[in-house]
């Protein structure tokens, strides 16, 4: 078969440039590469390491360039590992510069029959060494001492927590290290409040106490509810004034590492310890494999980590399933709060996720009212619409969240900022706009493909009035952190017109100083579309009502974790749109990432 030579590799083509020979993938390399939504240069970089292996005939070398674009992909989508089969561990036993096992050091180490890079094959054996060493060490605190903090805390709970969320707090407050995971809804918050509440009464100053999140919209939202709970306590006891004098900030796990813009990426390191005595972090399922390895390096040794989550949902983008694969240490929620079961509408959202989440296609399609078309729509319970009808499900959205008077108002409304921030009178109307918006979001599963994040929001950019630019009252998302405005990639703003000559419309978000104006030229490349999102970064999201729209055609992103991410961040209403047999294939799909971070545990 004859080789493929693809295009430029990349747009500026300079790496490309630095080699005289044009690389020419094998067979199903490139295909398998953009088939993961990946851009061509994993492709690249195993054609790469290709080169350096000496001693093949062509049809060999092949087939070790394939063999390294399944692991670097594999590792893109999520796996620490790649298993080969017996002629695979043949051809890498030829190349013993290369290919080496552990304990030795080499670019690739087979370790049993599963193929590593060798910095994740170090990476997974330091984290599980160091989450096994903290799980067997015991806290100080005595069981009695816990159980008299907690019944404090449960005296004067706003709210009180649970029984169960009682059992789970005394459980992570047993250990060094503490994992509790719970559906949406099961009071993951209740507990941190808890959980921190009981450490000021066992003795730790607040100052001492962390909370945090991998994501600046976790945190953010992690602080509001903390804050707010905390400040609705009746007559609170002296632990509980001393925690209003100095409550933790929560903060994105990279701030609290101390992120680098260099090379080195994050700054602190053991010899560099972080001045902490408790680390709580919300959403840990979207911890990857690296982001781990570096918030434990940093943590002293008497340190007590807690980890709070949801297993069952989306893992992280990048290598690594630690939350997952934590699940045998992990205390399991069960009472969800989130979707009112007392409703019909509540009650199927959460059947749906139910048979979702064990995986249960003929259930979950059992919990779909199809409907002919968007004007048949109830938006109560779950709905589903066939594939054909999505356009007019986008035209319908449009108009339901664009159109009305009241709408209208906030739209064209001149807005006045004033030294980077909203007047007070315009905040109150930026308050009603974003609820307003943060009702009803549009998660897709790709951002390519015509049911993808990009393809839908230019459908709705165009409905909106097109142009180059943000028009008044469309969302949009940031893509990246800003530090010194303390705006987060993933959160989500939205455009209006201001009075600044020259500058017709600015982006407003919401942050602890009020809501800021961002100007979108200025802050090109980190500003995009918000009407959809991928499902990633809907995670920790809440909204009345979700429309989710499914592939036409097989993707290796869609599985029941995704599935089951995006219909559990409704409270009234989810409407799937799209093929139903991909709907039955996902649900069907497990999480195919491949980790030996479990059995080292």
């Amino acid at each position: 078969m004859k080789r493929q030579a693809p295009p430029d590799l990349l747009p500026t083509g300079t790496a490309r440039q630095a080699v005289a020979a044009q690389p020419a993938y094998p067979p199903g390399l490139l295909e398998l590469v953009r088939a993961s939504d990946l851009e061509e240069g994993s492709a690249y970089l195993a054609w790469q390491v290709a080169q350096l292996a000496v001693g093949l005939s062509p049809g060999e070398r092949d087939a070790f360039m394939l063999l390294v674009g399944r692991v670097l992909v594999a590792q893109a989508l999520g796996s620490t590992r790649l298993a080969t089969s017996e002629g695979e561990r043949a051809l890498l036993a030829r190349l013993p510069d290369l290919v080496k096992r552990p304990p030795a050091r080499a670019p690739l180490l087979l370790e049993g029959d599963h193929l590593y890079t060798e910095q994740v094959h170090a990476c997974e054996t330091r984290v599980a060494l160091r989450l096994a060493q903290s799980h067997a060490r015991p806290t100080p605190f005595a069981p009695a001492a816990i159980a008299c903090a907690l019944d404090q805390v449960a005296e004067s709970g706003a709210p009180a927590p649970s029984n169960e969320q009682k059992a789970a707090v005394a459980a992570a407050l047993a250990h060094h290290l503490g994992v509790i995971s719970g559906g949406p809804g099961t009071g993951k918050t209740t507990i941190a409040l808890a959980l921190v509440r009981s450490l000021v009464r066992l003795g730790i100053a607040p100052a001492d106490i962390a909370l945090c999140a991998p994501t600046g919209k976790a945190a953010g939202r992690l602080e509001d509810d903390f804050r707010t709970r905390l400040g609705a306590l009746q007559d609170p006891a002296e632990a509980d004034r001393a925690l209003l004098a100095e409550c933790p900030q929560a903060q994105t796990l990279h701030r609290m590492l101390g992120a680098s813009r260099g090379l080195g990426g994050m700054l602190r390191a053991a010899r560099d310890p972080l001045p902490l005595r408790a680390v709580i972090v919300d959403e840990s399922s979207m911890i990857d494999l690296g982001l781990m390895d570096k918030l434990l390096a940093a943590l002293p040794g008497d340190a007590l980590l807690v980890l709070l989550g949801d297993a069952d949902q989306l893992p992280s983008i990048a290598a690594g399933a630690v939350f997952r694969d934590l699940g045998p240490l992990a205390v399991r929620l069960e009472r969800g709060y989130r979707a009112d079961l007392a409703r019909p509408e509540g009650k199927q959202i959460a059947e749906l996720a139910k048979a979702v989440r064990a995986g249960n296609a003929e259930d979950a399609i059992r919990c779909c009212v199809p409907r002919p078309g968007p004007s048949a729509l109830t938006r109560h319970g779950v709905e589903y619409l066939a594939s054909e009808h999505r356009d007019d499900l986008l035209r319908d959205y449009y108009g339901r969240n664009f159109g009305g008077a009241s709408v209208a108002e906030l739209l064209d409304h001149v807005y006045t900022e004033e030294g980077g921030l909203f007047a007070e009178a315009d905040a109150h109307r930026l308050d009603a706009l974003s609820a307003h918006l943060a009702r009803t979001r549009i998660l897709a599963v790709t951002r390519g493909r015509a049911t993808g994040v990009e393809r839908c929001n230019a459908f709705l950019h165009a409905l909106h009035g097109g142009g180059p630019s943000f028009q008044p009252g469309e969302p949009v998302l940031m893509l990246r952190n800003d530090y010194a405005r303390e705006l987060w990639n993933g959160d989500q703003g939205v455009a209006v017109r201001v009075r600044q000559p020259g500058q017709p419309v600015a982006v407003a978000f919401r942050s602890r100083a009020g809501w800021l104006a961002v100007d979108p030229w200025a802050r090109a490349g980190a500003l995009d579309l918000g009407f959809a999102l991928t499902v990633h970064k809907a995670q920790g999201s809440e909204f009345d009502d979700v429309l989710l729209l499914l592939p036409d055609s097989p993707s290796p992103l869609l599985t029941r974790e995704l599935l089951y991410t995006a219909v559990s961040r409704a409270r009234s209403s989810v409407i799937l749109c799209g093929a139903s047999e991909q709907l039955r294939a996902g649900i069907s799909t497990g999480e195919s990432r491949v980790s030996g971070l479990a059995a080292r545990l």
